[in-house]
């Protein structure tokens, strides 16, 4: 037993002994190094809060976009049940759909400077051609964007278009 105690003894001097040996091998960062460390990360912070903002603002742009687009398509789906009512009533047959109540957009469609055109006779899709004519090249460029050119990433127009959209 004396020697099992012995030897933990033995054993607990040389791991005390060894532990500030092997502790001061190891470099500590400098105030120097730390800084520039700092200096780095408070740079990338604030590339990676532009990057968000501007996320932010493409989000907001697709899903204003989206409600327009649902709006003017519930538009032509109520012009076309409207017309075939009117089918109906000139052949003494009660109507089937009745009365449409136009679906609210929310103003969406006004920020993209889209007039809605509800109970067109005979239902058209000349509003949905409007909206897609957002995306031809002159009213791209009219907003900066260039997407003709020959190099050209798309998503990175679309943030480009949607950034200046947010600032003007």
């Amino acid at each position: 037993m004396r020697q099992v105690l012995t030897i933990a003894a033995a054993a607990a001097v040389v791991l005390v002994v060894a532990s500030p040996a092997g502790a001061g091998s190891a470099k500590a960062p400098t105030l120097k190094s730390l800084q520039a460390q700092i200096t780095s990360l408070q740079k990338q912070v604030k590339t990676l809060k532009k990057r968000a903002a501007l996320d932010e603002n493409v989000i907001g742009l697709t899903l204003e976009y989206a409600v327009c687009s649902t709006a003017v398509t519930a538009d032509a789906f109520q012009d076309t049940f409207t017309g075939l009512d009117a089918y109906f009533a000139a052949r003494a047959q009660p109507p089937y759909f009745g009365a449409q109540t136009p679906v609210n957009d929310y103003k969406a469609c006004q920020d993209f400077q889209i007039v809605r055109a509800h109970n067109q006779s005979p239902p058209n899709t000349n509003i949905l051609r409007a909206l897609l004519d957002i995306f031809k090249s002159r009213s791209f460029a009219a907003h900066g964007v260039d997407l003709a050119a020959p190099a050209r990433n798309l998503s990175m127009q679309f943030f480009a278009l949607a950034q200046r959209a947010a600032i003007g």
